[in-house]
Protein backbone atom coordinates (compact mmCIF):
# COMPACT_ATOMS: atom_id res chain seq x y z
CA UNK A 1 0.00 0.00 0.00
CA UNK A 2 1.67 3.16 -1.07
CA UNK A 3 1.38 6.93 0.30
CA UNK A 4 -1.66 7.75 -1.67
CA UNK A 5 -3.35 4.61 -0.50
CA UNK A 6 -3.06 5.37 2.92
CA UNK A 7 -3.94 9.33 2.34
CA UNK A 8 -6.86 8.40 1.47
CA UNK A 9 -7.74 5.72 4.04
CA UNK A 10 -7.09 8.15 6.44
CA UNK A 11 -9.12 11.22 4.50
CA UNK A 12 -11.94 8.51 4.58
CA UNK A 13 -11.53 7.29 8.34
CA UNK A 14 -11.94 11.04 9.39
CA UNK A 15 -14.66 12.06 6.86
CA UNK A 16 -16.49 9.47 8.25
CA UNK A 17 -16.33 10.06 11.80
CA UNK A 18 -16.96 13.43 11.04
CA UNK A 19 -20.33 12.75 9.52
CA UNK A 20 -21.20 10.14 12.34
CA UNK A 21 -19.87 12.82 14.96
CA UNK A 22 -22.12 15.70 13.29
CA UNK A 23 -24.75 13.15 12.79
CA UNK A 24 -25.33 12.09 15.88
CA UNK A 25 -24.89 15.70 17.74
CA UNK A 26 -27.60 16.91 15.21
CA UNK A 27 -30.00 14.05 16.31
CA UNK A 28 -29.37 14.24 20.46
CA UNK A 29 -29.23 18.15 20.08
CA UNK A 30 -25.65 18.80 21.45
CA UNK A 31 -24.65 22.41 19.92
CA UNK A 32 -20.58 22.02 19.74
CA UNK A 33 -20.20 25.71 19.53
CA UNK A 34 -23.17 28.12 20.61
CA UNK A 35 -26.09 27.72 21.66
CA UNK A 36 -27.63 30.93 21.01
CA UNK A 37 -31.40 31.22 19.76
CA UNK A 38 -30.59 33.26 17.31
CA UNK A 39 -27.96 30.16 16.06
CA UNK A 40 -30.11 27.43 16.71
CA UNK A 41 -33.01 28.37 14.85
CA UNK A 42 -30.69 27.53 11.70
CA UNK A 43 -28.69 24.72 13.23
CA UNK A 44 -30.50 20.90 11.97
CA UNK A 45 -31.47 18.90 14.52
CA UNK A 46 -33.72 15.37 15.23
CA UNK A 47 -35.01 13.33 12.71
CA UNK A 48 -36.55 16.65 10.58
CA UNK A 49 -33.36 17.77 9.92
CA UNK A 50 -33.29 14.54 7.15
CA UNK A 51 -35.62 15.93 4.65
CA UNK A 52 -32.14 18.79 4.16
CA UNK A 53 -30.55 17.82 0.76
CA UNK A 54 -27.58 19.03 3.35
CA UNK A 55 -27.33 16.14 5.77
CA UNK A 56 -28.50 13.67 3.43
CA UNK A 57 -25.35 14.18 1.05
CA UNK A 58 -23.21 14.24 3.74
CA UNK A 59 -24.88 11.03 5.25
CA UNK A 60 -24.80 9.53 1.94
CA UNK A 61 -20.84 11.12 1.43
CA UNK A 62 -20.02 9.25 5.22
CA UNK A 63 -21.41 5.80 3.91
CA UNK A 64 -19.42 6.00 0.59
CA UNK A 65 -16.39 7.03 2.43
CA UNK A 66 -16.87 4.04 4.48
CA UNK A 67 -17.54 1.69 1.97
CA UNK A 68 -14.47 2.93 0.05
CA UNK A 69 -12.48 2.21 2.87
CA UNK A 70 -13.35 -1.60 2.92
CA UNK A 71 -12.44 -2.36 -0.82
CA UNK A 72 -9.35 -0.14 -0.41
CA UNK A 73 -8.40 -3.04 2.61
CA UNK A 74 -9.60 -5.67 0.04
CA UNK A 75 -7.38 -4.47 -2.35
CA UNK A 76 -4.67 -4.35 -0.12
CA UNK A 77 -5.08 -8.24 1.23
CA UNK A 78 -5.07 -9.41 -2.06
CA UNK A 79 -8.94 -10.14 -2.15
CA UNK A 80 -9.99 -8.41 -5.04
CA UNK A 81 -7.40 -6.99 -7.78
CA UNK A 82 -9.22 -3.48 -7.96
CA UNK A 83 -12.01 -1.56 -7.02
CA UNK A 84 -15.01 -1.80 -8.26
CA UNK A 85 -15.88 1.13 -11.05
CA UNK A 86 -19.62 1.28 -8.83
CA UNK A 87 -17.53 2.04 -5.86
CA UNK A 88 -15.89 4.93 -7.81
CA UNK A 89 -19.32 6.11 -9.12
CA UNK A 90 -20.80 5.64 -5.59
CA UNK A 91 -17.50 7.93 -4.43
CA UNK A 92 -17.96 10.71 -6.90
CA UNK A 93 -21.99 10.60 -6.04
CA UNK A 94 -21.28 11.78 -2.77
CA UNK A 95 -18.63 14.06 -3.51
CA UNK A 96 -20.33 15.67 -6.10
CA UNK A 97 -23.51 16.31 -3.16
CA UNK A 98 -21.65 17.54 -0.40
CA UNK A 99 -19.77 19.98 -2.71
CA UNK A 100 -23.02 21.23 -3.95
CA UNK A 101 -24.25 21.75 -0.45
CA UNK A 102 -21.16 23.80 0.24
CA UNK A 103 -21.57 26.17 -3.25
CA UNK A 104 -25.05 26.63 -2.71
CA UNK A 105 -24.33 27.71 1.19
CA UNK A 106 -21.56 29.83 -0.18
CA UNK A 107 -22.93 31.71 -3.23
CA UNK A 108 -26.84 31.53 -2.21
CA UNK A 109 -27.51 31.10 1.39
CA UNK A 110 -24.95 33.93 2.40
CA UNK A 111 -26.03 36.35 0.25
CA UNK A 112 -29.05 35.96 2.15
CA UNK A 113 -28.15 36.30 5.42
CA UNK A 114 -26.02 39.16 5.10
CA UNK A 115 -23.95 40.21 8.07
CA UNK A 116 -25.40 37.20 10.00
CA UNK A 117 -23.53 34.72 7.27
CA UNK A 118 -21.18 32.90 9.75
CA UNK A 119 -24.71 30.73 10.77
CA UNK A 120 -24.47 28.66 8.32
CA UNK A 121 -21.31 27.35 9.74
CA UNK A 122 -21.76 27.35 13.59
CA UNK A 123 -22.22 23.92 15.13
CA UNK A 124 -23.15 20.47 13.01
CA UNK A 125 -23.13 22.87 10.41
CA UNK A 126 -19.76 23.49 10.15
CA UNK A 127 -19.07 19.97 9.38
CA UNK A 128 -22.05 19.67 6.63
CA UNK A 129 -21.31 23.19 5.06
CA UNK A 130 -17.60 23.27 5.01
CA UNK A 131 -14.94 20.34 6.52
CA UNK A 132 -16.68 17.67 5.43
CA UNK A 133 -16.87 18.79 1.99
CA UNK A 134 -13.64 20.08 1.57
CA UNK A 135 -12.10 16.67 2.72
CA UNK A 136 -14.38 14.71 0.42
CA UNK A 137 -12.88 16.90 -2.63
CA UNK A 138 -9.69 16.40 -1.62
CA UNK A 139 -9.84 12.76 -1.10
CA UNK A 140 -12.00 11.71 -4.21
CA UNK A 141 -9.39 14.43 -6.46
CA UNK A 142 -5.98 13.85 -5.39
CA UNK A 143 -5.90 10.27 -3.72
CA UNK A 144 -7.96 8.28 -5.56
CA UNK A 145 -7.73 8.27 -8.87
CA UNK A 146 -10.37 6.05 -10.92
CA UNK A 147 -8.35 5.51 -14.39
CA UNK A 148 -9.96 5.14 -17.89
CA UNK A 149 -13.21 6.02 -17.44
CA UNK A 150 -15.25 7.90 -19.96
CA UNK A 151 -17.12 11.14 -20.09
CA UNK A 152 -20.42 9.53 -18.62
CA UNK A 153 -19.45 8.56 -15.77
CA UNK A 154 -19.74 12.00 -14.42
CA UNK A 155 -23.37 11.28 -14.96
CA UNK A 156 -22.82 9.49 -11.91
CA UNK A 157 -22.58 12.45 -9.69
CA UNK A 158 -26.38 13.80 -10.78
CA UNK A 159 -28.28 10.84 -9.16
CA UNK A 160 -28.60 12.52 -5.52
CA UNK A 161 -29.90 15.60 -6.71
CA UNK A 162 -31.98 14.43 -9.28
CA UNK A 163 -33.40 11.64 -6.67
CA UNK A 164 -34.08 14.94 -4.07
CA UNK A 165 -35.56 17.33 -6.44
CA UNK A 166 -38.06 14.77 -7.35
CA UNK A 167 -38.97 14.12 -3.80
CA UNK A 168 -38.56 17.86 -2.60
CA UNK A 169 -41.16 18.90 -6.04
CA UNK A 170 -43.58 16.22 -5.21
CA UNK A 171 -43.78 17.02 -1.29
CA UNK A 172 -44.37 20.30 -2.44
CA UNK A 173 -46.58 19.14 -5.17
CA UNK A 174 -48.67 16.92 -2.68
CA UNK A 175 -49.42 19.86 0.13
CA UNK A 176 -50.73 22.63 -2.53
CA UNK A 177 -53.99 22.96 -1.01
CA UNK A 178 -52.97 22.35 2.29
CA UNK A 179 -53.72 24.68 5.04
CA UNK A 180 -49.86 25.43 5.66
CA UNK A 181 -48.15 28.14 3.42
CA UNK A 182 -46.23 26.76 0.59
CA UNK A 183 -43.04 28.39 2.08
CA UNK A 184 -43.29 25.48 5.00
CA UNK A 185 -42.16 23.06 2.10
CA UNK A 186 -40.02 24.94 0.06
CA UNK A 187 -37.54 25.30 2.81
CA UNK A 188 -35.03 26.45 0.19
CA UNK A 189 -36.95 28.76 -1.36
CA UNK A 190 -36.09 27.42 -4.78
CA UNK A 191 -39.68 27.99 -6.36
CA UNK A 192 -40.44 31.62 -4.83
CA UNK A 193 -43.98 30.55 -3.50
CA UNK A 194 -44.77 29.11 -7.26
CA UNK A 195 -45.08 25.17 -8.51
CA UNK A 196 -44.71 26.22 -11.86
CA UNK A 197 -40.80 27.53 -11.07
CA UNK A 198 -39.94 23.64 -10.64
CA UNK A 199 -40.00 23.73 -14.34
CA UNK A 200 -36.84 26.61 -14.24
CA UNK A 201 -35.61 25.35 -11.10
CA UNK A 202 -34.97 21.75 -11.20
CA UNK A 203 -33.63 21.16 -14.43
CA UNK A 204 -30.66 24.12 -13.25
CA UNK A 205 -29.66 22.75 -10.50
CA UNK A 206 -29.34 19.27 -12.49
CA UNK A 207 -27.02 21.29 -14.73
CA UNK A 208 -24.99 23.18 -12.02
CA UNK A 209 -24.80 19.39 -9.84
CA UNK A 210 -23.70 17.77 -13.18
CA UNK A 211 -21.14 20.82 -14.13
CA UNK A 212 -20.08 20.04 -10.26
CA UNK A 213 -19.46 16.33 -11.32
CA UNK A 214 -17.40 16.74 -14.45
CA UNK A 215 -15.13 18.82 -12.79
CA UNK A 216 -15.20 17.10 -10.08
CA UNK A 217 -14.40 14.07 -12.65
CA UNK A 218 -11.78 15.99 -14.79
CA UNK A 219 -9.62 16.51 -11.73
CA UNK A 220 -9.72 12.45 -10.72
CA UNK A 221 -8.65 11.97 -14.60
CA UNK A 222 -5.88 14.77 -14.40
CA UNK A 223 -4.98 13.09 -11.28
CA UNK A 224 -5.15 9.36 -12.57
CA UNK A 225 -3.24 10.68 -15.98
CA UNK A 226 -0.32 11.50 -13.34
CA UNK A 227 -0.27 8.57 -11.46
CA UNK A 228 0.18 6.46 -14.60
CA UNK A 229 2.77 8.59 -15.96
CA UNK A 230 4.99 8.36 -12.75
CA UNK A 231 4.29 4.03 -12.74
Amino acid sequence: MNKRQITSIILNCIIFVLVFFATFCMLAGIELMNDNPEILAFTSSNLEAFKYFTVDSNVLAGLAALIFIVFQVLVARGKITAIPKAIYALKLAGTAGVTLTMLVTVCFLIPQFGEHWYILFMNNNLFFHLIIPLLCIISFCFFEPMGTYKLSASLFGLIPMILYGIAYTINIAAHLNGPAPLKDYDWYNFLDGKISNAIISVPVMILVTWLISLGLWAMNKHTSKKKMAIE
